[in-house]
């Protein structure tokens, strides 16, 4: 009986790549269509020429020695290889890769785009200031691949296309900046003191009312992980977070709370300024209120009732206000308020007869 001579791994295969450079159409974004290798069983390669601003396409057999050496060489990224049919069409991703101390435009006007130098899937583009100097490039290109922006709020990656690391100087230097204080500082109440950068780029600013009942302002990112989870819950309004510079400068407002059989003096013009403290919850529009109900007079926050909840519907004898503490009118104003809001409502009932 006869026998093959060979195993089927030893019959030549013809291989097809992409062969073209940069200055060929399609060629950058890997869209040519691959045309068969000179030799067979070949496998295709990628690299970049001239430093960085040329990317070649083809097949390993058709470079010298020295770089066929180059693109095996598994600590050389410069150069990739694979053996599968026109698999060489990987994005090789550019950036733009300069520095503003060797050359000015680099600041704000950033012309140098080039392939990265060393070849990474996922690679990122770079942009960060250190000190007086702007620097742009490629994070596969730095020792050990390591985070740019680690340790330097005054940077930004990203990989979400080629050159896209443009960010001028003035947006590099852009960062969040909130209210940072705690009530020690008088200013702190009202949110006037003069608002800081946050140690994160990108962060969200917070008041934060403690249990002990003390205010807090700043940086989210700031807080234990706990903290932070109820800052960004919505639902917990022991907290308020948001975005945009300086904006919890917000008033956490105050008012006076009671109750009947809390206080025997809650009827009375409130004085006693123990009796005023922070809102359970945070809301915008806040409002202290003062009513008498069944000839019982309760003092709060309409935002401690709940969300959006008026605290004078359907109740003449009651007042609302917004400024701290403005809820210590005492029993007989309410009643005058009162009468006063119902003799409104019977001239404009008049009116309409």
């Amino acid at each position: 009986m006869g026998s093959v001579s060979g195993s089927a791994s030893q019959i030549a295969q013809t291989s097809s790549c992409l062969q073209c450079s940069s200055d060929d159409s399609g060629c950058d974004e890997g869209t040519v269509a691959p045309t068969n290798c000179p030799t067979p069983n070949d496998s295709c390669y990628s690299l970049t020429l001239s430093g960085g601003f040329i990317l070649e396409r083809g097949c390993l057999g058709t470079l010298s020695d020295e770089e066929q050496a180059r693109c095996v060489d598994p600590t050389d990224r410069s150069c990739t290889v694979c053996s599968e049919p026109g698999y060489n069409r990987a994005r090789w991703p550019a950036c733009h890769q300069c520095s503003k101390s060797s050359n000015s435009k680099c600041a704000f006007h950033p012309n140098r785009i080039a392939f990265c130098r060393n070849y990474m899937e996922d690679d990122r583009c770079y942009a960060q200031v250190v000190g007086d100097d702007v620097i742009r490039g490629c994070q596969s290109d730095l020792p050990e691949n390591e985070d740019p922006c680690k340790r330097n709020k005054y940077c930004i990656t990203c990989s979400d296309g080629d050159a896209c690391n443009g960010a001028d100087q003035d947006v590099l230097k852009t960062v969040t900046r909130c209210v940072q204080c705690k009530e020690g500082d008088f200013r702190c109440i009202d949110g006037t003191t003069t608002n800081s950068e946050c140690d994160e780029r990108e962060d969200r600013c917070y008041i934060k009312m403690w249990r002990e009942g003390e205010l807090d302002r700043g940086c989210v990112k700031k807080l234990n992980q706990e903290e932070q989870q109820r800052c960004n819950d919505e639902s917990d309004r022991s907290c308020y977070s948001c975005s945009g510079r300086q904006c919890n400068n917000h008033r956490w407002l105050r008012c006076f709370h009671c109750a009947p059989g809390q206080n025997a003096t809650c009827a009375e013009e409130q004085t006693n300024a123990i009796l005023s403290y922070y809102c359970g919850s945070f809301d915008l529009g806040d409002r202290c209120y003062s009513k008498l109900v069944n000839f019982e007079v309760t003092r709060g926050c309409a935002s401690d009732l709940g969300v959006n909840v008026d605290p004078c519907k359907g109740v003449d004898t009651c007042v609302s206000c917004s400024s701290d503490g403005c809820n210590s009118i005492s029993e007989a104003y309410i009643k005058y308020a009162g009468e006063v809001k119902r003799g409104s409502i019977i001239q404009n009932i008049q009116k309409t007869i």
